[in-house]
């Protein structure tokens, strides 16, 4: 993903001109704008998040190199600025990955329930009263949440945490250039992980759609293209305004929701007609196109799962090399 741009006998960060630092920040950010453009044109389900965070996951792995690469002046201020800004990263990773799995819990039961529903022979009153409960519950009969939780409020937190607090006045005294450079790239990096991580947020828990709004100074010239997809995004989340149906970001989750809704109805009829065999037909019919659903939602939610903890791992090897590269010199301060 990044390219240097120096001679390659140039190896030490500190002999590097002031062209060549430039000239390492401008390659640094193409290399970003880049897979940023293959996101368009941006859509709001699973495999768009998936992508976007392995987007993520090669940008952080882009820094990695250029830390590797420009050895830094001041080891020690800069070590202790990456470790605080990517714990945040860490944070966003572990809340993100903690909402999936609450989700996915959630569903797993639906399921469960609706392939008993759809089984050979009529399920007895106990099981559609129980069915029932659990899709009612899940709908907030009477809040209209449409099963999507409102709680954000801690990731937003951890989310706006992350972009507010990685300027690079962080940096006690005076910056190197090199120091500078590197500060640079990671800012630009934890800016775009705020932003997918805002979107993924907003998906998995907003009821109105309301997207995470991260602000990217005009210093990065890929921020249009952030820009491009949140307004994309935006677009998306309106859906469904003009009506009574609440809906939500995620489309799998809202196809979810409306097979849910139609389960329900069908539930209603059942119950009103005293379970005639055409009614008990469409509910077995009904409750089968919501447990594929639901399966797919699934597959796809543990698929995003697994591509933020593939980030988490990314970023703490990070840490690791760099905590590791810092005692060794110490103990060998000539390298």
């Amino acid at each position: 993903m990044y390219t240097r741009l120096p001679s390659p006998g140039d190896n030490k960060g500190a002999k590097l001109t002031a062209e060549e630092l430039d000239s390492i920040s401008s390659s640094f950010d193409e290399s970003l704008r880049s897979p940023l453009s293959g996101l368009s044109p941006a859509s709001a389900c699973l495999p768009w998040l998936l992508s976007a965070v392995a987007v993520l996951t090669t940008a952080h792995s882009a820094v990695r190199s250029l830390i590797y690469e420009l050895e830094s002046d001041d080891d020690d201020s800069l070590l202790s600025w990456y470790l605080d800004n990517s714990m945040k990263v860490l944070g966003v990773c572990n809340r993100i990955c903690s909402e999936i799995e609450r989700l996915c819990l959630r569903h797993v039961e639906r399921k469960m329930v609706m392939k008993l529903l759809r089984s050979e022979g009529n399920p007895s009153q106990e099981l559609i009263r129980q069915a029932r409960d659990l899709l009612a519950d899940s709908v907030g009969e009477g809040g209209g949440s449409s099963g999507y939780v409102t709680s954000g409020s801690d990731i937003e937190e951890l989310i706006g945490d992350l972009a507010s607090g990685i300027g690079m006045l962080a940096l006690q005294g005076d910056v190197s250039p090199v120091d500078r450079v590197v500060c640079r790239a990671v800012q630009a990096v934890n800016f775009l992980t705020a932003f997918v991580a805002g979107v993924i947020s907003s998906a998995l828990l907003s009821s109105s759609g309301a997207v995470v709004g991260i602000c990217v100074p005009e210093e990065f010239p890929w921020g249009d293209s952030v820009r491009a997809i949140e307004s994309t995004i935006l677009l998306e989340s309106r859906h469904g305004e003009e009506t009574d149906t609440k809906t939500g970001l995620l489309k799998e989750l809202d196809d979810a929701e409306a097979r849910k809704r139609h389960v329900l109805e069908v539930i209603d009829e059942v119950v009103a007609s005293g379970g005639s065999a055409e009614v008990m037909w469409r509910l077995r019919e009904v409750a089968a196109g919501l447990e594929k659903a639901t399966e797919e939602m699934l597959k796809g939610l543990h698929g995003l799962r697994d591509g933020v903890m593939n980030l988490f791992l990314t970023v703490t090897r990070i840490r690791k090399e760099m905590v590791n590269q810092f005692r060794a010199s110490l103990f060998n301060p000539s390298q």
